[in-house]
């Protein structure tokens, strides 16, 4: 079932905005619980001028001492990858370039360090940010929680900026604070600027970065430094950048500020999950509306793009009850933004058997994400059990995940997951460990472990900065 609506925004472009929605037509009589599955899509949005929003935008430059490693060539990548960023912000955009050590300094704008501020991008203003970024040295050490304090320091001093989006880029974790400490600074940080993460090297944290970008609405991903073994700073330089100047186009083209879907259930069904499935899983939290009627979860600013949600609904016994053509109504879906006119509300319904409900289609939305979630369970804990010695649980583990890419056919992942294995044979998921697999290509599919890809014959974000080099091996 699906629902268009078109309208012009005033910004020179139009709006169209789908969802749809499919479910297990049929639920046993015993089975209340009930799985939904939303796609929405908004094009036409880049019709307009970027500088008809209002918007700002901080990169925050890992400078510690580590990134100075001569072989890889860490600073040099960061510095030109940032005054790439840089160069290619639309005029009007306040932005700010923040260097990340121990501390966290706005290393521009020039101004003084007790009033930090952004500076409206002009010819000038790119120019000289992008000079200061290419003059940036590695020194000191690793606070995250710091920088992320100071990028929202930045960003709160524009009230009004309606979009609001940091990119961020490390080689350690954050090691001067607690994990606590850095969940107040991600508290404070909720709700005001979304945030890309980057590791690259070999001493990043992949959960520590997931856990920043779930928090902050946005994607993690690692840095390709090249195949096993080997290392070459050009390519690195080249990659990165590649990777900013997506995940920067990427802010800058989105025009929507603020994108909520509306869940109203049935007065005796409960809503027990809603979730982002692509470009990112992650779980949404909501807001009660109408006087606890409906909720509201909040899906961050919209380019033109597509993703995938996940609604899970829990019904009482024998109720709700149906109606005469037999299908039973339990809640209904719809979108809600400032000032844009929207499709109409989608009801949601189902079909109560008797016996048992007929199995789910094999190819079918309900697979594809059930493979998707087993998929980064599985690479997820095999990479965690190589880092921890315990190889029986990485050969099964892994060998599971591969199987499952295979099964996907996500060409990424195997990608990844051939730089920890040897694929013998991909479709049964026979793989051997390699003997020294590398830190960086484990965190590499770690990172990845909470990426999926939409169904095939679908829309979706494609995925951002996928690592690259030689195919699986098998």
């Amino acid at each position: 079932m699906s629902a268009q609506t078109t309208s012009d925004r005033g910004t020179g472009g139009r709006l169209t905005l789908t969802t749809t929605h499919q479910t297990d037509p049929y639920a046993a009589g015993a089975d209340r619980d009930v799985r939904v599955f939303l796609e929405v899509t908004a094009s036409g949005l880049g019709a307009g001028p970027c500088g008809a929003v209002d918007r700002s935008e901080v990169v925050i430059i890992d400078c510690s001492g580590s990134m100075a490693h001569p072989a890889v060539g860490k600073i040099g990548a960061a510095r030109r990858a940032a005054a790439e960023a840089i160069a290619m912000l639309p005029d009007g955009t306040h932005f700010a370039l923040v260097e990340g050590t121990g501390t966290a300094r706005v290393a521009y704008p020039w101004v003084d360090s007790c009033s930090p501020t952004t500076v409206a991008a002009t010819p000038q203003s790119r120019a000289q940010g992008s000079r200061t970024a290419r003059a940036m040295k590695a020194h000191g050490g690793t606070r995250i929680s710091a920088w992320l304090e100071l990028a929202r320091r930045l960003l709160v001093t524009r009230p009004n900026a309606t979009l609001r989006h940091v990119l961020l880029l490390t080689d350690g974790h954050d090691e001067h604070d607690t994990p606590d400490a850095l969940r107040r600074v991600l508290d404070r940080c909720a709700g005001q600027f979304t945030c890309d993460a980057l590791g690259i090297g070999e001493d990043w944290d992949a959960h520590q970065l997931t856990e920043i970008v779930h928090r902050l609405h946005g994607r993690a991903e690692a840095v390709d430094t090249g195949g096993e073994g080997t290392s070459d700073a050009g390519d690195t330089a080249r990659r990165l950048t590649g990777l900013f100047r997506e995940l920067v186009g990427a802010s800058t083209s989105r025009t929507l500020p603020q994108l909520a879907l509306r869940v109203r259930p049935e007065a005796s069904v409960r809503v027990a999950l809603v979730r982002q499935l692509t470009p990112t899983e992650r779980e949404l939290t909501g807001a009660p509306v109408d006087g606890g009627a409906a909720l509201d979860l909040c899906t961050g600013a919209w380019g033109d793009e597509t993703r995938w949600y996940e609604l899970r609904l829990r019904a009482e016994p024998d109720r709700p009850r149906p109606l005469a053509d037999g299908t039973t109504p339990i809640a209904s879906v719809a979108l809600v933004a400032e000032g844009t006119e929207l499709p109409e509300e989608q009801k949601i319904t189902v079909r109560w058997t008797g016996g048992e409900a007929p199995p789910a289609e094999p190819g079918g939305l309900r697979a594809h994400f059930e493979r998707y979630d087993r998929l980064n369970e599985a690479a997820r804990d095999g990479a965690d059990a190589l880092v921890r010695g315990d190889r029986g649980v990485a050969v099964r583990e892994l060998g599971t995940a591969v199987r499952l890419a295979h099964q996907l056919r996500d060409t990424d992942r195997l990608r990844r997951l051939a730089r920890l294995v040897t694929i013998e044979d991909a479709e049964r998921g026979e793989v051997r460990v390699l003997e020294h697999p590398e830190r960086r290509h484990v965190q590499s599919v770690i990172v990845a472990s909470s990426h999926i890809e939409a169904p095939p014959g679908t829309g979706g974000v494609p995925a951002v900065g996928g690592p690259g080099g030689d195919p699986p091996r098998g």
